[in-house]
């Protein structure tokens, strides 16, 4: 069993994502009314990013808001870019490269791939970086390193992150004491759509911090020993919850999915808090399901792309009830 697949009970996905700017040219917030230099930027990153993967480039405003939200769910665009008014982003077909323009930066290069799995999804991104390079003047000083609109990503301007389910550490409440120990090494932990967003369904984005002075490799060794941490915390936590709470846990459990099979609505947060409780079923065998289809089902459910799914645009009311019906032939 390779790391990727023996780690999918804890972690849910990886990403890598570089910051990089043009040399010469005002950060994204500064650039106003300079169309001719947008189109230029665009044409690159979209030539480059069709000489190795397939896919798409749109432009925002000219995309449906409903696409353009359900990129967002599925963390392909930052909600940030929505708004940008010469923003864009290519999306690779397979959906695991997404490389968004005029973001906060001028690109933002990033690299999503299932379960724990780092260094396919940074030598994927090495690749672009590496083209995109060689065709563009790309800013770089050599004491800070790469040049980036925020000043903590100075430096290799690389982000790494995981999504993980952490449902034992939070039943225990272990995640203050967790969240203030990744802090002082370096890694910050947030809810499953970033900055300012809650945790659902023990859904958690925990990353690396400031890259200034640290190479790549620094960076991904630190990052791999801190996730190799956490999913053994978890772990052990879910052995201790086991134990202590017996079948009131797997009652519980359950009853999720219970709920989840025979609802006839429920709400996009009923819907994620229940199925943390699944996944955790799933990864303590008390429920025989695939663990990648219940991933596949938290990100179907959201509002965007259940109206996608559906091919209409829905109330409130009427995507509870789509969900529910949706849950109910999938799970």
């Amino acid at each position: 069993m390779n790391n990727t697949e023996k780690n999918k009970d804890v972690v849910i996905s990886t990403r890598v994502r570089f910051a990089r700017n043009i040399k010469g040219l005002p950060f994204p917030h500064k650039l106003t009314g300079q169309e001719e230099i947008y189109s230029v930027l665009m044409k690159t990153v979209n030539d480059c990013c069709n000489e190795l993967f397939k896919g798409k480039f749109y432009k925002t405003g000219e995309m449906d808001k409903v696409f353009e939200q359900s990129l967002v769910e599925k963390h392909l665009i930052s909600s940030e870019l929505v708004d940008k008014p010469y923003g864009g982003v290519f999306i690779g077909d397979d959906e695991t490269i997404s490389i968004m323009v005029n973001e906060e930066d001028h690109i933002r290069e990033q690299c999503i791939m299932p379960g724990f799995d780092l260094d396919n999804a940074y030598g994927k991104l090495l690749r672009l970086d590496k083209l995109l390079a060689s065709k563009a003047d790309i800013a770089y000083d050599r004491f800070f390193g790469y040049l980036t609109a925020c000043p903590t990503n100075l430096g290799a301007a690389m982000r790494l992150s995981v999504m993980v389910s952490l449902p034992a550490l939070t039943i225990g409440r272990k995640m203050s004491g967790l969240v203030a120990s990744l802090q002082k090494i370096g890694f910050t932990t947030r809810g499953a759509y970033g900055e300012g967003t809650e945790s659902e369904g023990f859904e958690y984005q925990i990353s690396n911090q400031a890259a200034v002075g640290k190479s790549e490799e620094t960076i991904k060794e630190l990052f791999r020993k801190a996730v190799a941490q956490i999913v053994e915390l978890e772990r052990r936590e879910r052995e201790k919850l086991k134990k202590e709470l017996g079948l009131d846990l797997k009652d519980k459990i359950m009853r999720s999915y219970g709920i989840l099979t025979n609802c006839c609505k429920i709400s996009s947060s009923e819907f994620m808090n229940l199925l943390g409780y699944v996944r955790l079923g799933v990864a303590l065998g008390y429920i025989d399901k695939d663990i990648d289809r219940i991933d596949n089902l938290a990100v179907l459910s959201q509002p965007a792309m259940m109206c996608i799914l559906t091919k209409k645009v829905l109330t409130a009311e009427e995507r509870d009830r789509a969900r529910a019906a949706l849950v109910g032939k999938t799970i």
